[in-house]
C-alpha cells in the first residue's frame, strides 16, 4: 500500500505539478522573478496543479494529434506499467514506447515554457496588469520605481510619457538624533524572497543634504545601498520623455498589431504539424508562412508610419514577393485547393 501511494505521488508530481512549476517559472520573469517562490505552500501547490492541468490538456491535444495515439490506448499502457511497478516488477517497455514517453515529457516542458513566456509577454506588453488590478504582480514596487503607475487609473493626474529615470529623495535613520536626507538615481531594488516586501534600494549619483552648508554634497562612491528597514520617508521623481501625437499613434498601432502577429505566428508554427507531410516540408512551410505574414504586416503598417513610408515601387515589389511566398507556402504544405474546389467556390 505504501509503495502504491509513493508511485501515485511521483506520477502526480511529474505529470501535474512539474509542468505548472515550469509555467510559473517563465511567467514570473525579470523584476517579478522572486514572486515565483513567495506565498503559502498550499496556494503555490494549487496554482501549480491548475496550470499543470491546462498545460497537460494542450500538450496532449497537440501531441496525440501528431503521433496518432488515443486516450484509451495510453490508459491501457499506463495501467499495465503501473500494475508491474506496484507489484515490484520491472515493466516491459519497448523502445518505441520509451521514445513516446520521453518525447512527450520534452514537449510538455517546451509547452510550459512557451505558455508561461507568452502569457507574461501579453500581460506586460499590452499593459493588462496596469489596467486591471487582478493581473498585477505582487512586486508592486516595480510599478512605482519604473513610473508605470502613470498608466494606472489611480494616477491619471501624472503626465505620462516614455519613462527615462527615477530620482529618489529618501530620509534614513542612522541611529543619531538627526536623520539623513539622501538623493540619487534609483538603479535597482531587491525584494524579500519570503515576504515579497522591499529589502533595499540602490542609488547611483547619490548626494547627501548638509544642514550646515544648506546644500546637497556628492557622496563618494559609485553605488549607495540603503536597507529599507532604515527608511523613514521616500519621495519619487520621474523623468518622462514627452511623446508627440505621431509617436503615440505609432506605439498604439504597434501594440494593436502585435496581438494578431503573435496569434498568427503561433498558428503558423503549430498548424503544419497536423498535416500529413514530412518534417522538412513542415519546417520549410513554417518559415515561408511566417515570412509571408511579416510582409503582409509591413504592407498594412506602411500608411501609419510617415517617416518610414515605402515608395510605391517598393510596395509593389513587396506585394509580389509576398504573393510568391504565399504560393510557395501553400505548395510546400500541400494545402493548395484543387481545380474542382476552386470552381465550386465560384
Amino acid at each position: 500500500m505504501e509503495s502504491q501511494i509513493t508511485i501515485t505521488s511521483i506520477i502526480i508530481i511529474v505529470w501535474l505539478i512539474f509542468p505548472g512549476v515550469v509555467f510559473k517559472r517563465f511567467y514570473y520573469k525579470g523584476q517579478f522573478a522572486k514572486q515565483f517562490g513567495v506565498g503559502l505552500f498550499a496556494d503555490r501547490l494549487i496554482t501549480s496543479i491548475f496550470w499543470g492541468i491546462i498545460v497537460q490538456i494542450i500538450t496532449f491535444l497537440i501531441y496525440s494529434k501528431y503521433f496518432g495515439f488515443t486516450y484509451t490506448g495510453i490508459k491501457s499502457k499506463v495501467v499495465t506499467v503501473y500494475a508491474s511497478v506496484s507489484s515490484n516488477k520491472i515493466p516491459d517497455i519497448s523502445y518505441d514506447n520509451l521514445e513516446y514517453i520521453l518525447g512527450y515529457l520534452a514537449f510538455l516542458i517546451f509547452t510550459s515554457f512557451c505558455l508561461g513566456s507568452l502569457f507574461h509577454f501579453l500581460i506586460r506588453y499590452f499593459k493588462i496588469d496596469l489596467k486591471y488590478p487582478v493581473f498585477r504582480f505582487s512586486n508592486h514596487w516595480n510599478y512605482y520605481f519604473r513610473g508605470e503607475i502613470a498608466s494606472m487609473r489611480e494616477f491619471k493626474s501624472l503626465k505620462a510619457g516614455k519613462w527615462l529615470t527615477t530620482m529618489v529623495d529618501v530620509v534614513i535613520e542612522d541611529g543619531s538624533e538627526n536623520n539623513k536626507l539622501i538623493s540619487g538615481f534609483l538603479t535597482q531594488h531587491t525584494i524579500s524572497q519570503k515576504t515579497g516586501e522591499l529589502e533595499a534600494i540602490y542609488l547611483t549619483g547619490a548626494s547627501r543634504y548638509s544642514k550646515n552648508e544648506g546644500k546637497f554634497k556628492p557622496i563618494p562612491g559609485d553605488c549607495v545601498i540603503i536597507p529599507f528597514s532604515k527608511v523613514i520617508d521616500l519621495n519619487l521623481r520621474y523623468t518622462f520623455k514627452v511623446l508627440t501625437d505621431e509617436q503615440k499613434n505609432t506605439i498604439k498601432y504597434d501594440r494593436i498589431t502585435s496581438l494578431p502577429f503573435v496569434t498568427i505566428s503561433l498558428l503558423i508554427i503549430v498548424f503544419p504539424w497536423f498535416l500529413k507531410i514530412n518534417a522538412f516540408l513542415k519546417i520549410l512551410g513554417i518559415l515561408l508562412g511566417w515570412l509571408t505574414w511579416v510582409m503582409l504586416l509591413m504592407l498594412i503598417s506602411n500608411p501609419f508610419k510617415p517617416k518610414d513610408k515605402l515608395s510605391s515601387k517598393m510596395l509593389w515589389t513587396l506585394f509580389v514577393i509576398m504573393v510568391v511566398f504565399l504560393i510557395l507556402t501553400l505548395l510546400t504544405l500541400q494545402i493548395t485547393p484543387s481545380w474542382e474546389q476552386i470552381k465550386n467556390i465560384f
